[in-house]
C-alpha cells in the first residue's frame, strides 16, 4: 500500500481527496520540491529546505512557527521509510500551496502540504549512454520576473513543450524567455562548455533556480572548472563543444544533438562522478 504525507501525517493513497476549494487545484496557488533520496538520506536537503522557505516567503504564505529543516527533512523521510523500506531510494515530490478558501482573494496564508514519493532503482547517478536531442519549443515564451525563478505548481508552459517534445521525438526541449534567449529544459537548467569552461543563464534571465544548477557550478568550482552565468543565444549552443541538462533527479543528462550541432560529454562524464562522490559525502 503505497502512503503519503498530508501535513506530516501518513495516510494511504487511495483514502487521499481535495476539497474543491483546495487553492492548488484551483489556481495553482504553490510550490514544489523534487527531491532525490538516496539510502534514506535527502541529498542537498538545506538547499531544497532554503529555496522552498524563499518560495513560500516570496508567495506570502505562511508556513508556521514550526516550520524547520527538521521538520522539512524527518517528514519525507518518514515517508520514504514507509513506501521504500529496502532501499530507501526514491523520487520525492513535496507540493506546498495556500490553505483552503476563497476566490482569487485567500481567505488565509497558512500552509498546506502533500509528499508524494516513487521508487528509484538507482541510489547513485547515471549518465545517459546516449545524448538526447533537443530543440526550442517556440509555441509560448517564458516572462522574467520574481516568480520566474520559483518551481511553482501553475506549470502550463512546461506542460505544452512537454507535449511538443513527445510529438515532435524529442528528448528535451528547450524554453525562450521573452527576450529570446534559451534558458532552461521542460523539467532541467541548461549549461553548454566551451574550451573547458561552463556558461550557464543567470536567474535573471528566467530559469528555475535550479538546486542541481547550484549544486554543479559549486562542484565544477571546487575542481577547477570556471563557471560563467551569462545569457545564452541559438548561437552560443551552434558554437559549444558540449552541452548538458541538469535536474535534481537525474543529475546530469547529456545533449548530443541541437538542430545538426553534434555535442560529446567529456565534461559530463567527469562531472556526475564527482557528483556521485559529493552525495555520498
Amino acid at each position: 500500500m503505497n502512503m503519503l504525507s498530508r501535513n506530516g501525517r501518513l495516510i494511504p493513497e487511495e483514502d487521499f481527496s481535495l476539497l474543491p476549494s483546495n487553492r492548488a487545484f484551483r489556481y495553482g496557488d504553490g510550490l514544489f520540491e523534487t527531491i532525490r533520496v538516496s539510502r534514506g538520506q535527502l541529498l542537498w536537503a538545506d538547499k531544497h529546505f532554503s529555496r522552498l522557505t524563499r518560495g513560500l516567503e516570496l508567495l506570502q504564505i505562511n508556513p508556521g512557527d514550526n516550520w524547520s529543516e527538521d521538520l522539512f527533512a524527518g517528514a519525507v523521510k518518514e515517508l520514504v521509510l514507509a513506501n521504500h523500506p529496502e532501499t530507501g531510494n526514491a523520487r520525492v515530490r513535496f507540493s506546498a500551496f495556500r490553505e483552503d478558501g476563497g476566490l482569487y482573494m485567500p481567505l488565509g496564508n497558512s500552509v498546506s502540504w502533500l509528499i508524494e514519493s516513487e521508487k528509484l532503482d538507482q541510489e547513485n547517478f547515471v549518465l545517459n549512454n546516449r545524448g538526447i536531442h533537443v530543440k526550442e519549443y517556440t509555441g509560448m515564451r517564458k516572462g522574467v520576473n520574481q516568480f520566474s525563478s520559483i518551481k511553482s505548481i501553475n506549470a502550463q508552459l512546461y506542460v505544452m513543450a512537454s507535449l511538443y517534445k513527445r510529438e515532435s521525438g524529442l528528448g528535451d526541449c528547450l524554453i525562450l524567455n521573452e527576450g529570446g534567449n534559451i534558458i532552461e529544459a521542460t523539467s532541467s537548467n541548461i549549461f553548454i562548455v566551451r574550451e573547458q569552461q561552463l556558461f550557464t543563464p543567470p536567474v535573471d534571465q528566467g530559469c528555475v533556480e535550479g538546486i542541481m544548477r547550484l549544486v554543479v557550478m559549486e562542484t565544477a568550482a571546487e575542481n577547477g572548472l570556471e563557471v560563467t552565468e551569462k545569457p545564452l543565444n541559438p548561437g552560443d549552443l551552434e558554437n559549444a563543444d558540449e552541452c548538458f541538462l541538469t535536474n535534481s533527479i537525474q543529475g546530469i543528462r547529456w545533449v548530443g544533438l541541437y538542430n545538426n550541432r553534434r555535442y560529446y560529454n567529456a565534461v559530463s562524464r567527469k562531472l556526475i562522478q564527482l557528483l556521485n562522490t559529493r552525495a555520498l559525502r
